[in-house]
Order: structure tokens, then sequence, then C-alpha cells
């Protein structure tokens, strides 16, 4: 009965509050939305009064609000008291879980990133997987901020987290220990060898312009001659954080971010209002992970000439969200305004479904070599299981970590006792060739062509240990420095001298010829251009 009591006064709360407001029935009568939200209020009071059956008025409630959050965004949703906390926990600096970032995509719930050196980072958890349950409990895919909670709790605490990873096909179960996730926005900054100024910027949460800003000002001082800025899976953050780091490179008065929305006040345009820290050219590296705020640094700096992009193409997140407070403490997470930038184009235009068509680089890169045995052998356990059984071998080698192809050799060893077997997509499609042939009555002397092709197929197969032998150096000698010696000396060491991408943005800085016909349109060569969708 107390439901029923509490429909009753909530329905007579609202409509004396809307007289009030608004001066009288006639607005609240001549209103599409209140109309439809009286009738709906006086058909919550009939099932109350009327209905035979007991029912949960605050679940039905509960429904329906979820029901209207459907038809939007997945990035809309509602935050309970208990997570708006998080939320302004964050805020300060820092916060208690795994580090990670979570959103909802195809009824699943997706991780967006993987905080480096956090707990599910040092647990193996990627970029892409998706979370099934949290302490064998399944996660509402539905409500993020609700899944947020289960996963974050006081450092020390242990969570076991079960994700399935579509690159293996298969879940795995991840052991680790929450922490005291403190917002280190730059886990790295320093110079190449070729006198780049290299920054890694990993969010752009509260005070990630000041940290970023305090990078430039001492790279300058040791004179180097352009910048480097690796944006790879960072998902963004604060939209202000974004337009205070593009203040730091851009020009006063250049437009940085535009933003479209269904109120006046929603609609603005954000420009440079300051003398830029630095002139020097620079080269923003980008991939599928680099969302938001991140997403906006790229565009802005490009469209005002400060930046050439190069990777592949962001997630497409063109949305900018506000967060409302409710009358019961709890807040309403809300997109309020989908940005564009200074040549009108918008990742998402006004009055469409989302895409997530993303930022599309003046430079594609892609690492040489199959996709698909990388893939392979970087998503498993494979490599860290390896790193933890040799990792007294790994270190007996020369402060650079120059492995000789033995190490190779075994670690192909070690993953064929591990029954991780590469077929490529060359010996799949011959697989199912011979087996098509075969049901369908081809000749013996066919299927026996077919069968020795694929017998070579195979054995190419066996060999891409060997063929991809410096991409595995690499990895073991980051993953062993890393272990060893810490993050950032596997960043100076390692990452910096040896990603095939940072070396690619380094010759770009040294070829300044090079530099500014890309930044002027005129190299078409491997060029991604971006198509104009705004019509």
């Amino acid at each position: 009965m107390s439901d029923k009591k509490e429909i009753f006064v909530g329905f007579i709360a609202s409509i004396v509050i809307f007289f009030v407001m608004f001066g009288g029935a006639l607005f609240v009568i001549g209103d599409p939305l209140l109309k439809a939200s009286i009738t709906f209020s006086l058909a919550a009071y009939e099932i109350a009064q009327e209905y035979p059956l007991p029912t949960s008025n605050r679940l039905m409630m509960r429904d329906a609000e979820r029901g209207i959050l459907s038809l939007l965004d997945p990035f809309s949703y509602r935050i309970e008291q208990s997570q708006y906390n998080y939320i302004l926990e964050e805020s300060n600096g820092e916060y208690g879980g795994i580090g990670i970032t979570i959103m909802t995509r195809d009824t699943l719930l997706l991780v967006a990133s993987v905080r480096e050196g956090g707990p599910a980072y040092k647990s193996g958890m990627m970029v892409g997987d998706y979370i099934i349950t949290v302490d064998s409990v399944a996660v509402p895919h539905h409500e993020p901020a609700s899944a947020t909670a289960m996963i974050r709790g006081l450092s020390g605490t242990t969570v076991d987290i079960t994700v399935y990873r579509p690159e293996i096909d298969d879940s795995l179960l991840l052991p680790m220990v929450r922490g005291a996730i403190v917002l280190e926005h730059i886990p790295y900054y320093g110079v190449t060898d070729d006198g780049f100024g290299y920054i890694r910027l990993v969010d752009f949460e509260a005070g990630a312009s000041v940290e970023l800003k305090k990078a430039i000002k001492e790279l300058e001082s040791k004179n180097i001659s352009g910048y480097i800025l690796d944006l790879k899976g960072n998902p963004g953050g604060y939209f202000h954080e974004a337009i205070s780091a593009a203040d730091l490179f851009m020009d006063d008065g250049d437009m940085v971010v535009g933003t479209a929305g269904r109120s006046r006040w929603e609609n603005r345009q954000f420009y440079s209002d300051n003398d830029p820290v630095t002139d020097k050219p620079v080269v923003i590296l980008t991939d599928r992970g680099t969302a938001s705020a991140a997403e906006i640094l790229s565009g802005a700096m490009r469209g005002a000439d400060r930046a050439i992009v190069l990777g592949d193409t962001t997630f497409g997140k063109g949305l900018v969200q506000s967060v409302y407070s409710l009358s019961n403490d709890d807040a309403l997470r809300l997109t309020t305004s989908r940005y564009y930038f200074s040549d009108g184009r918008f990742l998402n235009p006004p009055d469409s479904e989302l895409t997530f068509s993303g930022l599309a680089p003046d430079l594609i890169f892609n690492e040489e070599g199959e996709y698909a045995f990388q893939s392979l052998i970087l998503s498993g356990f494979l490599m860290y299981d390896f790193v933890d059984q040799y990792q007294p071998l790994l270190e007996s080698y020369p402060e650079q970590f120059a492995y000789p192809d033995t190490i190779v050799e075994l670690l192909a060893e070690f993953a064929k006792d591990r029954d991780v077997n590469y077929d490529s997509y060359l010996t799949g499609y011959i697989m199912m060739t011979r087996l098509d042939q075969k049901l369908g009555g081809a000749s013996v002397e066919v299927v026996e062509q077919l069968g020795n092709i694929l017998k070579i197929s195979s054995r190419l197969d066996q060999e891409v240990f060997k063929r991809h032998s410096k991409f595995l150096k690499y990895h073991l000698r980051r993953m062993a420095v890393e272990r060893q010696l810490g993050r950032a000396e596997a960043y100076r060491s390692v990452i910096v001298p040896g990603r095939p991408d940072i070396i690619r943005a380094g010759a770009i800085l040294r070829d300044m010829k090079l530099y500014n016909e890309l930044l002027s349109g005129k190299v078409d060569s491997d060029q991604a251009l971006v198509e104009d969708i705004t019509n």
C-alpha cells in the first residue's frame, strides 16, 4: 500500500510543481511531454490501485526509465548515488578500482580502455574484451554505472572478472587485486634518439592538460625539434581538458572545436585564447581506441595545420555528455551536444544515428606482417606465461636485451606445447575449398592437388614465428624490461626506440618537406582522406 501512496503523492506533487512553475493548467495541457507524463502517472496510479496481482511499482518505474534511456545512445544513462560518488572521486584525481573504462556495445559491456600499470593491465585485460561476470555475477550491460559499482571497491580487495575475448573466441578468468588508481595522465615523456619529444598521454581526466603543459615545458628546455604525441588507446575524458590541451599548441584565436545541441547554450565555438607553449611540428599517433576528447585534440590540431595524424581511424565518439543531479541524489549522464571541427565536419552529424566512423589519419600506419598472427599472440596469455617462466633467461642478456633467434624458437616450442596453433586465412580457405570439392564430387586428382597445396600452406604457417622474429623479440623485450625495471624504463629503452609507428613519426619530423606537404594535402601516397559527411 505504501507504494500506491508514493505514486499518488508523487503524481499530485508533480501537478502542483507544474502549476507553480509554469503558471497554470493551459501551459501544462499545451505541452506534449507534460501531457504524456500526466497520462503515464495516471496509468501507474490505476495499476497500483486496481491490478489484482502484487506489483512492484519501483521496478515498474525503473523499467519504464530504462525503456526511455534505451532510445538514446549508449553514453546516456542513470547514475545512482553511490556511482555518482565514484565520478566525484575521479574528479579529485584518484579512485579505488582496477583501471578501466567500459561502455555498452551490441548488448554487451565493452572494455573501452585499460589504464597502463593498473590492476586490469597487469592481469592481462585488453581493450576489446567483453566483461561477462564480476565475482561470478552477471554484469548489467544496459547500466554501465551499475557494472562500474560492481567492479570498483576498496584497495587491496580481490575481484575475479570473466571476459570474452573475440580474437581467441573464448572466455578468460582474470583474478586481480583492486588498487588506488591515481590518475597519472602521462606515464612517460622523454627525448628520442633523434632529438624529438615523445609524450604518452593516456587520458583527458582532471589535470591532464596541466601535466601536458609541464611535460612540454621541460622538453622545450632540452632543445627538441618536434613532438610525437601518443594518443593510442586514449579514451578521452573532460571536454575542457581537450580545449586546454589544444591551447598549448595552437595560436591565439584558432578555433579548437564547436558544439551543436538542442539548447542554444550547447551551440558554442571554443577558441584558443593564449599564445602556444610551443610552435614546433607535431605528429599525433592514433588508433581505434583513440576517442572523445582525444579525437577533439587530434581534429583541432590537424584543422589548424598544427599536426600530422599517423596511425588508424579513431573510435568515432563525436559526443559531449553532461551530468545532471536528480531529486533523489542520483544523477543522469546525458548526451547534450555533438562536436565539430573548424571545417564544419562532425564525427557524428546531428539528427543522425551514431556511426562510430571516427577520424581518419593523414597517414595510415599498419604494422607489417600477418595481423591475424600478431593478434593471436598478443590477445592471449602465451607471452605473459612465457615471460613468467623464462624471466631469468630473458634478463640474462645484455642491457639492450638483444635476443638471439633461439629465444624465438623456444617461444615457438612453448606455444606448441600449449596448443596455440596458427592457421592463416589462406590455409583456412584451402581447407574449406578442399572440403567443398570433396563433398561436391570432384575428381580424386583435384582433391589430392588441393591437399598438396594445403600441406605447403600449413608448413608456411608453422614457420610464422620465424617470419615474425623481429615483432616477437620487441614484445618480449618490452614485457621483460617492464617487469624487471619498470614501465618508464620500458618506454625509454624499448618502446620509444623500437615501436614502428614511433619510428615512422620520427622519420616524418626529420623530413620537413614531407611534413609540410602532408599539412597542405599535397601528398597522396598512402594518405587517408576524410569523407565529408556534413553535406
